[in-house]
Parts: C-alpha cells; sequence; structure tokens
C-alpha cells in the first residue's frame, strides 16, 4: 500500500510540473529560478527527513525478499531481479555535475526552442532499459539447471528463458516510447521559423539528445545512491544534500547576477510551488528506490501516461486542421496500450496507482476498440462545404442585425431611453440634443452605438473631477504629450510651429470648430506617440469601473462647486517635450525592456487567465487553447475576442508589441491620456486622430480600377527600421514570421508543412491536409516583402540570411493593383493602409492586429473586411479560398472577395468619413466634458415635460 501511494504522489507531481511549468514566470529568470527550485526541494527533503519514522524502511535495512542475497528463486519477477548493484563513492560528484550540466542543457535549448524537435524525451525508458541490459548480472547456470536443459524441447525452454531475460521489456518499451513520440509531434506547430544558416538546428537537436542522455544518467546514479541508504532518514537527507550542492553549484557556476532577481510577487509564489512539487516527486520517487526495478517501472508509467493522456486528446480533434494524420493518433493509442500491456506483465507490475493490472488492461482495450471504431468515421466525415461560405453568409445577416442596434433611437426621446438602458441608468451629458441634431444632420448611421467610448471612460467615473483635471495637467508634462483646451468657445493647442506633430493637432483642432460653440471649458492630454500609454493593474480599473457603474450623488466624491473650466485660462499651458529632444542617456536610463513589458502587461489581466498566470513560453508549437476560444479552426469567428490579449499568453512572444523596449514606458496609474490606438490591456481614451506625417499612407487612386483588372494575389511590404531587434524577435515578430512563411523557397525543408483545406480526388467532400509549405508559396499568389529592413543591416551577423534575398530594394509596385492587401501591425501601433484600402471598391483588406483604434467596433469581419489570426496559421487556407491553389484547386471565393471589396467601400464612405470622425469626436468631448465638472452627478440632459 506504501509503495502505491508513493508511486501515486511522484506520478501526479510529476504530472502537475510538466503541465504547470508552460504558464509560470519562472521562465523569464531561468538560471535563478533553476538554483532557487533545486534548494526549496532541498530543504523540503531535509525537512520530511525529520518525519520518516511514519514512512517506510525507517526502522532498518530493506527487506530481505529485495536484497541482492536473494538468489533462491531462479523465476524471481525482473523487478526484484534487477537491483542495483553498489554506488562507488564518486556517484555523488557525478551525479551533482549532471545535473548541472542538465540544467544548462534545458536553458540552451529553450533559447533556441523553435529549432528543437518535439518527443524526443519519450525515449526516456529505452536508454534506461538498455543501461540494465548491459549491466544486469548474470548469474552462473547450476549443474541442475544446465541438465534439465537436455530434456525439455525449445518450445518449453522458450517461456522460461524470457520469464528470466530483460530483453522481454524491449518491444513493450519500444512500444511505449515510440507512441507517446507519435502523439507529441502530432502536435502542430507554431509559425515562429529557425533559421538554418544561424540557428545551428542540429546542435539544438543534438543538445535535446544529449539532455535526455543525462536525464537518464542521473535517474540510474541516483536510483544506485538511494536504493543502497540504510534507511529512509538517510536516503531523504542525501538526496537533500545532493539538492543543494546542485543548487549551489548551479547558483556560483552561473552568477545570480546574469538573470537578476525578480521582484514580481507572482514569480516567488511559482518558485515556491514548483520546488515543492519537484520535493514531493523526488522524495515519493526515492521511497521507490529499494524496489528492483522501480526506476524503469516509473518512467515507462510516467511515459505511457503523459503519451496516452496526449494522443487521447487528440482523438477529439479527428477531422480538424490540428489533427491530420488521424492514423497516426490511432497508431499512438494502439501502440502504447499494447506495449503497456506487455510491460505491466514483464514488470511483474500488479497494481498501478491502487488499481490492478487487470482493470487497466480492461480499459485499454475498451479504449482502442473505441478509437477503432471511432477514427475511421471521423476521418471519412469531411466538409460538405468549406467553413468560410458559410462564416460569410452569417456575417452577412449578423451585420444587419447589428445595424439596427447601432441606430436603434429614431427620435431624441428614443435616444436619450436608449442612452440610460446602454450606460447604467446614466443620463445623457448636457448639449446631448445639440450633437444629436449635429449627427442627424451630418447622416451618421451610428447613433446608439458607442460601446468602446463607453468602456474607455467608465473607470474615470471612479476618480474626482478635481483629480481628473489635475491629472490631465500631469499627463500634459510627460514626452510626447500634447494638450487640447476649449475655453469659452474656442479650442487651441500647446504645440509650436517647428513642432513635427503640429499638423496632427491643427487637424483635431479643426475637427472640433463646427461644434466647438456648444461645449464645455475643458483640457485633453493628447498621447503624440506611437504606443499607448496607460497600463493600470485590472484590480485597479475594475475597483473604478464598479464605482462608474453606480449612479452617485455628488457630495459622495466632492462638494458641488464651479465646473473647473476658470481654472484654464488662469493657467499657462505646459511646453510639449519630444523624445526627439530628451537627453539620448536619460532616455536610455528609463527605457522599460521587454521582459518589463510584459511582466507589467500581466498585471492587468484578471486573477486565472493565461497572461496573469504567467509567460508562455513553448513557442514551437501552436497553442490551440490560446486560438480557440475566438476561432472556427483556422478562421476567426470573432474578431472582438481576438484583440484581447489576456487568453492568448502566446501572443506576448509572437508580436514585436511586446517583444520591443518602450522608449516612453507606460504608467501603471490611471491617468486620462487620449490615444490614436491601443490594445486591449491599455486603459487610454481612443479619438479620431490623424498619423503622423512620416507614416502617412498611401491613398488610392479617385478612380480606382475595377476589380477584374486588378492582380489576384495578396499584397504586403513592410519597412522596418528599429533600432533593436535580438533573436526572439527577428525570429518571432509578427512581420518577420510573415515574409518568411510566405516566402519560403523550394529548397526549405520538406517537414514544413502547411495545414489547409482541400477536396479528396476521389469524392468532392473536402478534408484538411498537410502539404509542403514550400511547394503551396508556389501555387498561391503571394507578393509579400520588405522595402528595408534595417536590424539586418546594422547587425549582418546576428540576422536571418533569408532577408536579404526576401528584401526587396527597387520600389515597391503600387499596393492597390493588387485586389488583396495585407494591413499588419508595426512594433508601436497598427497599419494606417487599412482605411485606405477599406474604402477602395477594388480591394479586400486582410486585416491582422491585436489593436484597437476609434473605428474598430464599427468595422464588421468578413463583410467589410477578411481577418486573420496573428499567429498566420490560416493564412494559407483564407487566400486559397479567395483565390484558389493553381492547378489544383479553383477559386471559391473570387465573388465572395469582390463583395467584401465592395461592401467596406459602401461603409467607410457611409460610416468612416470625416463627419463620422466629428459624430464621434462630439459626443466624446461632451462625455468628458460632465466628467471633469465638479457637478457632473446633477446635471445631465433631460427630455422636459412639457
Amino acid at each position: 500500500m506504501s509503495s502505491q501511494l508513493a508511486a501515486l504522489c511522484a506520478v501526479t507531481s510529476f504530472l502537475w510540473l510538466i503541465n504547470s511549468v508552460e504558464d509560470h514566470q519562472i521562465i523569464e529568470q531561468p538560471r535563478l529560478s533553476s538554483t532557487l527550485i533545486l534548494l526549496i526541494a532541498s530543504l523540503t527533503s531535509y525537512a520530511i527527513s525529520h518525519f520518516s519514522g511514519w514512512l517506510p524502511g525507517a526502522n532498518g535495512r530493506f527487506d530481505d525478499e529485495l536484497s541482492l542475497s536473494s538468489t533462491g528463486n531462479k523465476t524471481r519477477p525482473i523487478s526484484q531481479r534487477n537491483f542495483p548493484k553498489k554506488p562507488r563513492r564518486y556517484f555523488v560528484l557525478i551525479l551533482i555535475v549532471c545535473i548541472i550540466l542538465r540544467l544548462e542543457s534545458f536553458h540552451r535549448v529553450t533559447a533556441d526552442l523553435q529549432c528543437s524537435k518535439p518527443g524526443l524525451e519519450a525515449f526516456l525508458p529505452v536508454l534506461i532499459l538498455a543501461y540494465q541490459l548491459y549491466s544486469s548480472p548474470r548469474r552462473p547456470r547450476t549443474f541442475d539447471e544446465e541438465r534439465d536443459d537436455f530434456t525439455r524441447t525449445m518450445y518449453e525452454a522458450i517461456p522460461d528463458f524470457l520469464a528470466r531475460s530483460l530483453y522481454i521489456l524491449v518491444p513493450s518499451t519500444l512500444l511505449i516510447s515510440f507512441g507517446a513520440y507519435l502523439a507529441l509531434i502530432s502536435e502542430p506547430r507554431s509559425t515562429l521559423f529557425c533559421s538554418p544558416q544561424h540557428d545551428w538546428a542540429r546542435f539544438v537537436v543534438l543538445v535535446q539528445w544529449a539532455g535526455v542522455v543525462l536525464d537518464a544518467a542521473i535517474v540510474i546514479i541516483a536510483w544506485r545512491i538511494l536504493a543502497w541508504a540504510r534507511t529512509t532518514k538517510s536516503r531523504l537527507r542525501t538526496l537533500a544534500g545532493i539538492l543543494l550542492v546542485s543548487g549551489l553549484g548551479a547558483g556560483i557556476f552561473w552568477g545570480l547576477s546574469g538573470d537578476g532577481v525578480g521582484s514580481d510577487t507572482l514569480f516567488w509564489f511559482d518558485v515556491v510551488i514548483d520546488g515543492l512539487t519537484l520535493a514531493t516527486l523526488l522524495v515519493s520517487s526515492s521511497l521507490l528506490a529499494p524496489e528492483g526495478g522501480a526506476v524503469l517501472g516509473f518512467a515507462g508509467v510516467v511515459t505511457f501516461i503523459t503519451g496516452f493522456l496526449i494522443s487521447v486528446q487528440r482523438v477529439w480533434t479527428l477531422g480538424s486542421w490540428e489533427n491530420v494524420s488521424g492514423w497516426q493518433t490511432w497508431g499512438a493509442v494502439v501502440g502504447m496500450s499494447a506495449g503497456f500491456t506487455f510491460f505491466l506483465h514483464a514488470t511483474d507490475i500488479k497494481k498501478v496507482m491502487f488499481i490492478h493490472r487487470a482493470f487497466v488492461i480492461m480499459a485499454l482495450m475498451a479504449v482502442v476498440i473505441a478509437v477503432s471504431i471511432f477514427t475511421p468515421i471521423k476521418m471519412s466525415k469531411g466538409m460538405d462545404s468549406h467553413p468560410l461560405g458559410k462564416l460569410i453568409y452569417d456575417s452577412r445577416v449578423e451585420s444587419d442585425r447589428w445595424l439596427i442596434h447601432a441606430s436603434y433611437s429614431d427620435s431624441l426621446p428614443s435616444a436619450v431611453r436608449e442612452y440610460g438602458e446602454r450606460h447604467y441608468g446614466r443620463d445623457p451629458p448636457k448639449g446631448f440634443d445639440r450633437w444629436w441634431e449635429f449627427a442627424k444632420q451630418k447622416k451618421s448611421p451610428i447613433i446608439d452605438h458607442f460601446k468602446q467610448m463607453g468602456d474607455d471612460i467608465l473607470p474615470f467615473w471612479g476618480v474626482p473631477p478635481a483629480k481628473l483635471r489635475e491629472d490631465t495637467r500631469k499627463a500634459a508634462k510627460e514626452i510626447d504629450m500634447a494638450l487640447l483646451q476649449i475655453q469659452n468657445g474656442t479650442a487651441r493647442h500647446n504645440l509650436p510651429t517647428e513642432n513635427p506633430y503640429q499638423t496632427i493637432m491643427d487637424e483635431l483642432v479643426d475637427l472640433i470648430k463646427d461644434f466647438v460653440e456648444h461645449l464645455p471649458d475643458l483640457e485633453m492630454a493628447i498621447n503624440l506617440n506611437e504606443r499607448p500609454r496607460v497600463l493600470a493593474p485590472w484590480d485597479q480599473i475594475q475597483r473604478l469601473a464598479a464605482a462608474g457603474m453606480k449612479r452617485k450623488k455628488a457630495s459622495s466624491l466632492l462638494p458641488g462647486g464651479s465646473s473647473g473650466g476658470s481654472e484654464y485660462g488662469k493657467k499657462d499651458m505646459p511646453k510639449p517635450r519630444l523624445t526627439e529632444a530628451v537627453d539620448k542617456d536619460e532616455l536610455l536610463k528609463n527605457t522599460m525592456s521587454p521582459k518589463a513589458l510584459r511582466e507589467l502587461t500581466s498585471l492587468s489581466c484578471p486573477t486565472g487567465t493565461k497572461v496573469k498566470s504567467g509567460v508562455h513560453w513553448d513557442i514551437r508549437d501552436f497553442c490551440s487553447s490560446c486560438a480557440k476560444p475566438q476561432s472556427n479552426g483556422q478562421f476567426l469567428t470573432n474578431f472582438g475576442l481576438s484583440l484581447e490579449l489576456c487568453h492568448q499568453s502566446d501572443l506576448m512572444r509572437l508580436h514585436s508589441f511586446y517583444m520591443t523596449p518602450a522608449e516612453v514606458p507606460p504608467t501603471t496609474s490611471l491617468l486620462p491620456i487620449f490615444s490614436r490606438s491601443k490594445t486591449d490591456n491599455y486603459a487610454d481614451i481612443l479619438l479620431p486622430l490623424s498619423h503622423p506625417p512620416q507614416t502617412t499612407p498611401l491613398t488610392p487612386p479617385k478612380t480606382p480600377q475595377p476589380w477584374s483588372k486588378n492582380h489576384q494575389k495578396l499584397y504586403y511590404r513592410g519597412s522596418i527600421s528599429r533600432p533593436y531587434s535580438d533573436k526572439p524577435l527577428l525570429r518571432g515578430g509578427q512581420e518577420e514570421r510573415l515574409v518568411h512563411l510566405t516566402n519560403l523557397p523550394p529548397s526549405s525543408p520538406s517537414t514544413t508543412t502547411t495545414r489547409l483545406i482541400l477536396p479528396n480526388q476521389s469524392r468532392s467532400r473536402a478534408h484538411y491536409r498537410s502539404v509542403s509549405t514550400p511547394h503551396l508559396n508556389t501555387l498561391l499568389p503571394f507578393d509579400t516583402a520588405f522595402t528595408s529592413y534595417s536590424p539586418c543591416q546594422q547587425t549582418p551577423s546576428s540576422c536571418p540570411l533569408d532577408f536579404h534575398h526576401l528584401t526587396s530594394s527597387s520600389s515597391p509596385p503600387d499596393p492597390f493593383s493588387s485586389q488583396y492587401i495585407l494591413t499588419l501591425d508595426s512594433s508601436t501601433s497598427p497599419s494606417p493602409l487599412f482605411l485606405p484600402t477599406l474604402s477602395s471598391p477594388s480591394n479586400v483588406p486582410f486585416l491582422s492586429t491585436i489593436f484597437k483604434e476609434w473605428y474598430t467596433d464599427r468595422v464588421l469581419p468578413w463583410v467589410h473586411f477578411v481577418p486573420v489570426d496573428i499567429r498566420f496559421h490560416g493564412l494559407h487556407s483564407t487566400l486559397a479560398y479567395f483565390t484558389g491553389i493553381q492547378g489544383q484547386t479553383k477559386e471559391h471565393g473570387s465573388t465572395d472577395g469582390k463583395w467584401i471589396a465592395e461592401q467596406g467601400a459602401k461603409w467607410a464612405a457611409r460610416a468612416l468619413r470625416r463627419e463620422d470622425r466629428q459624430v464621434y469626436l462630439f459626443r466624446l468631448l461632451l462625455e468628458w466634458g460632465r466628467l471633469v465638472d465638479d457637478g457632473r452627478d446633477e446635471g445631465g440632459f433631460k427630455i422636459s415635460s412639457s
């Protein structure tokens, strides 16, 4: 019973570690984390040794039947006959060195994880078995045994030989390992790439194999050392000493200053939890050490359980893009089930964690039968039609419903009632009737739906008006900020003529002049930097938003008084500060590193979400759980949800916004700052703001070519001038991944594949298939490249060679001569090309972004544009639907593409005009003017009873 309990604890702790470590903060400081975890595990093991009297083996040496002297029964089980040899004195030192080297190999592989191979760890039981075959003692044969051999036939001798030989474990162990390997390699890969010229892919795989060999060495040496301990107490104290010296040695060898000491509470919590879990694993395993064959048995059971759980999970994805090869999954389930059945008999394991092996075998047989029936049915089912056709049709229907919801009010009284229902019973701000008349005069199609605006300003209802006015002035003194002031019906800003951003503020003032006489006195801090600025903790935002949802009397915040407008004329407007004018040393000192930015971003997410729990580090494999909530297979079905980061921790390593330093760090205080764009985690208030002059996008021709005259291809040109680029960014940035993925030459490794929908050759039903990506790129009309890429020009030695021949030095062609244009984020902001593309009736914008702008919730996916997941796992399938695959499939959605281009242009001409920006800005300024008024809760617009 005690052995079964120890085995249960060991297996459970192991599974918990491998499933949770991926989402922990420890991966951000790997060497420091490793050292601390070893030290915590050491102290825990030593503490447990004081209670060793409650554990088995505390009262003396091990049971005689498990000792080496028990050789009387020639048919003893393998698990008892394979007791380890007595260890040498220097084995402890070798074990410590192996642990340190294993940690280093782990860090080396994770540094280039995109170049590693999945599933190699599944062959650990094979290495342990090979050692046992090599070191197994060969008992000399007695005279009686030799005489008996002359009287037996070959068929009588074989069973006796197998019962006594370790070789019976070879086929079962190979089946378990190979089955687990098949299950692990079937996972889809992410689009983060490995550069064959610079990433030393073969070396990374070699280090992986070295790590597996070190694992086997560590397990075997530790087994030999701990199995010969006289008592449980001495065994646990030996274990504690090994862990202590290994931890100290690792810390001294690398130097703790290399990683720095984390200040995040969650980091220390993860370290403590993982240290305690590791101690549970090692202590439980050490209790099994005296049992002969325990190492191979435990390794085999753990490998089987891990691989079997993954393969069964893969069964549910049969027929989907995640599991193209259903027969590979079936082979993994059958192979591991058969191998484990033989393994249980060969090792004479009677129970698997309290479950008798007869029940385990019966359960495996039931699973094999079910999977064998389910697999061919699921694989032959196929699709009656392409999912994008239905998705576009459903989006058409949904767009009609949305438009009704967005413009439900047909009169001012109904608009007032609708406002109250959508804003927690609050009355509209004063001047709402003027805004209503203005919106109707400008023929705005959106009257009621301003959800983004409401969400942006909601937390500020929990901040007193006087503090908002004070914080506005405080924010306006920061770098790359401007102050907009409206007083006595006049709008002005504080940017001088020589300021490069003056045209932006001039245009903003020009938008306001048509309705400025109806606005209250107010001030606004405008962010001129491309990056958003307010990254406040989630609990702070929620607390203030909850206060804003309640209707309060003015006395509950501040005593009623003047609006504060008279203050503005008495104060001089602050002098603006530009990034270019700030001292370089000061700017460098204040620059926030990508690591610090990611840690700060995690605080803006709710507790329990993926980003809050830790940083996703398995960038090699596709994170299905991150993409599934907003997707149907490869295609985005919920574009709004795809812009939320907190459940998509993998995007922190797949988008350059989170992988580049912020020269102007975000503030963690809820300051009232208005910005052009932001990601979902930021609390900036969005407003219609033009792009800087240096990023002004191309404009479509006034008389665009007909749809049929444009080239049927997907166009993208990128220009990267950032001074910072490290290896993760060069391989994982969204622009780098796109250009690399779509330009893989035919000479690329054939292992690079893409999964997409293709019709069967023998029948019309479509299925997901795995196709060589380099070959597919020659069949799809991609036209993607860089016009300039400064990181490669500055440091060619650290840049993937691929970019040198992908970069186009000549002037790029006209993007509006292509039917499909991909608009992709830069490292600081969304693409300025989206709106010009949307307004052209001859071009379809393919939008891939994580940013929101003022109009984001009024443009509809699959109606006005084609959304593309930033991971690009569905890019080939999406383009293939609209253009077809040369020589293989005809185009499915060319008509749909033309319809989307026309609908987008019509909607842009109707809802994204200059007048629509004015309508949005007018309402936003009325809302903000009320918020900074001391009497904001006492007054509001009401329809007079007369």
